[in-house]
């Protein structure tokens, strides 16, 4: 027999073999009538190693957020003013997503100038972030940004003027930050506004098509108030960027004011119901008092100060990179909730396996599932710092002064590495759900849609690790100077110590089980590449940094991303040290050793390219993590049930808490499909293809 007849009759005998069915589908995918799902689930819930309500307490910190939150999730059910009335969210139109976005904040508005329980109120709002992120982002606009700017940028006077209104939503507001032409790039902000000494007001302006505020939440239909950061013009001198309140509508009508011009950006990749807008200023006056002047300020006489430190300028862009981490939480919970439950729920394969039990199944999810529990526990530690510094901006200037940068660097390094982890995180989900991720009904592609925009938003990733780069590298030179440098970067005193050691002292894998020698791996990475690259900036002195810069840009951004995910396991260990006395604590650990396994391995090469690990090192890493994701699997589900998400908000039929997929998925799609008649275009294009006479061939 030729070769190629043989080769041909081995790819039909394999193809043949694919066809059988085997035994076990013969028991379970077609003959059964009964679904496997809720059996699996039964099951894997059976088997867990910790209680499910003990470890849901630690996500929201006590049983009485528990309770709070389940009873805000029960409102948001049975309010009709805040539950998708009828049909499917995915199918509403943007005009119809918009209003009911609208209704829901004014909704939650209401109710909690009724609810006296402070608990309740937060847990309504946290509720209602899961349900709608666009009702989330749309709120936070207002509260977060909006509101940040006049307390961090506005004296004691102007808070008094704007937040009771602010509050009590009798305003609302926008932050107009990003241009059409400059986006992130603060410097280049083309938009003035200058001083007339003649009236004692501001001159908001907007100069060419490319300083037109571009991307602003609720500016394209809703915002009456904006806080615009503007090249600040004093008698013909540029004192740089500082914030300015300017009215948009008016309160009655909803009208544009004279001299503003704005609408709406148009269809997005998700989130239709937030409002994101464009404004141009033509000449728009407002009084001196409108410019925020905690720090920079100009007097009822006409003169200028200029805030102490331009880095202020930026500091409300702190704790909204900050709060990434609390969004990232509410995306990735519910998509890692719904791939999961799939995961157990699917059978397939010669033993009709729970995919989830494949490796390349579980080492694609339970990273994820490591992830959003670092997330939660960061987040905490993160905020409670901010919120420390921040009170500073009211009590001690100096202190403030003295916090912002180590905050800037840490926020923009997080902000940075975590999103860009999420984004893998989110599309490891789609991948593990098949074919079933793609459709809309399933929750997942929208919850993707709805995250793309943190990569990008408050500043570009790329841009960000660069910033927490530069810091790295002129803390790094503070210190070689003899200057002591603190917060995340204090480890760079030692440098020369850190170095002494220029390989890892590692002798087995459960070396690699304790955060401390982590740590010191991690530091050991952080040192060489800032010292390695601050001397080749160095050298190249000012008049070739940029493209000494330039040409390093690459490994200064892994330099961010070794720093931060190393100060990222820092206050997850200091996070859940505070749950020590708690029945969980065991389990998060394990959670930790597993992510801190994953950082070593992200970054073998860095390690080998160094000689700090040899190839025998880089094989027990990568053996320890496939170790620690099958352990960890064994898991999955009581992990990911603990953050309590009820089905609703959901809104994905495959990741259902009962395991009965399958009816849940088909009724969806079935309930959506309004009519099984022919569509109108059948009889237009379809039949008069269909019901062409053959021509006459005689």
């Amino acid at each position: 027999m030729e070769p190629n007849s043989t080769t041909a009759l081995a790819r039909l005998a394999a193809v043949q073999n694919h066809l059988i069915i085997q035994p076990c589908f013969h028991r379970h995918a077609i003959h059964n009538d009964k679904p496997t799902g809720p059996a699996d689930l039964a099951r894997e819930r059976a088997n867990a190693s910790f209680k499910v309500d003990d470890m849901t307490e630690v996500i929201l910190r006590g049983k009485e957020n528990v309770d709070a939150m389940n009873l805000a999730f029960q409102m948001i059910q049975r309010d009709p003013d805040l539950r998708m009335r009828a049909g499917h969210h995915h199918d509403l139109t943007r005009a119809e997503d918009r209003e009911q976005t609208m209704r829901q904040i004014a909704r939650v508005i209401e109710l909690r100038k009724q609810i006296k329980d402070p608990r309740l109120a937060q847990a309504l709002f946290t509720a209602m972030a899961f349900y709608s992120e666009s009702f989330s982002m749309r709120i936070y606009v207002h509260e977060m940004l909006f509101k940040q700017a006049v307390t961090l940028f506005g004296t004691p006077e102007q808070q008094d003027q704007w937040l009771d209104d602010i509050n009590n939503w009798r305003v609302i507001g926008c932050f107009a930050m990003t241009e059409l032409g400059t986006s992130s790039n603060l410097r280049g902000l083309e938009t003035t506004s200058t001083y007339d000494r003649a009236t004692n007001e501001w001159v908001i302006h907007s100069p060419t098509l490319t300083s037109t505020k571009w991307w602003i939440g609720m500016s394209g239909e809703t915002a009456t108030h904006t806080v615009a950061i503007c090249q600040t013009i004093v008698d013909g001198e540029n004192h740089g960027i500082n914030w300015f309140i300017v009215p948009l509508r008016d309160g009655k009508t909803g009208k544009l004011k004279p001299g503003v011009t704005a609408g709406d950006i148009g269809h997005k990749a998700a989130r239709q119901g937030l409002d994101n807008g464009w404004i141009q200023f033509t000449s728009v006056r407002i009084p001196r008092q409108n410019m925020m002047m905690k720090w920079a300020s100009m007097s009822p006489e006409g003169e200028f100060t200029p805030s102490p430190n331009p880095v202020l300028s930026y500091a409300t862009l702190i704790p909204e990179r900050f709060t990434l981490l609390g969004g990232s939480q509410v995306i990735l919970s519910q998509t890692l909730t719904i791939a999961v439950r799939y995961g157990a729920v699917r059978r397939q394969g010669n033993h009709d396996e729970q995919i989830l039990d494949y490796q390349t199944h579980y080492t694609s999810l339970m990273p994820g599932v490591a992830f959003i529990y670092a997330l939660n526990i960061v987040d905490h530690e993160l905020m409670t710092k901010w919120d420390e510094v921040a009170g500073y901006a009211q009590t001690d200037a100096g202190a403030f002064m003295r916090e912002i940068p180590d905050q800037h660097g840490v926020s923009a390094g997080f902000k940075g590495a975590m999103s860009w982890y999420a984004t893998e995180v989110l599309e490891n989900c789609r991948r593990a759900c098949g074919g079933h991720a793609y459709s809309a009904y399933n929750a997942i592609a929208g919850l993707i849609g709805d995250y793309g925009v943190m990569t990008t938003g408050g500043g570009d990733n790329v841009v960000l690790m660069q910033q927490s780069a530069r810091y790295l590298i002129t803390t790094l030179k503070w210190a070689q100077e003899g200057q002591e440098v603190l917060g995340s970067v204090s480890y760079l005193n030692d440098y020369k110590k850190v170095l002494s050691t220029p390989k890892s002292t590692i002798q087995d894998a459960r070396d690699l089980l304790q955060h401390e020698f982590v740590i010191d791996v991690l530091t050991w990475a952080c040192a060489k590449k800032a010292t390695e690259l601050g001397a080749i900036l160095a050298e190249a002195g000012k008049a070739n940094f940029d493209q000494a810069w330039n040409t390093n840009q690459t490994e200064l951004v892994r330099l961010a991303d070794v720093h931060s995910w190393r100060y990222f396991l820092i206050l997850y260990q200091q996070g859940i040290n505070r749950h020590k006395h708690t029945p969980v604590y065991g389990m998060l650990r394990k959670m930790g050793q597993l992510l801190s396994t994953f950082v070593l391995q992200k970054h073998l090469d860095l390690f080998l390219e160094e000689g700090y690990f040899d190839g025998s090192h880089a094989k027990m890493v990568r053996q320890l993590f496939l170790d620690q994701c099958r352990d960890l699997r064994k898991d999955a589900i009581p992990l990911i049930d603990a953050w309590a998400i009820p089905d609703f908000i959901l809104k994905a039929p495959i990741g259902k808490y009962d395991g009965n997929i399958y009816p849940a998925y088909f009724g969806t799609v079935t309930a959506a499909q309004q009519s099984f008649d022919a569509p109108a275009y059948w009889h237009k294009y379809v039949h008069p293809m269909l019901n062409e006479k053959k021509s006459c061939k005689c």
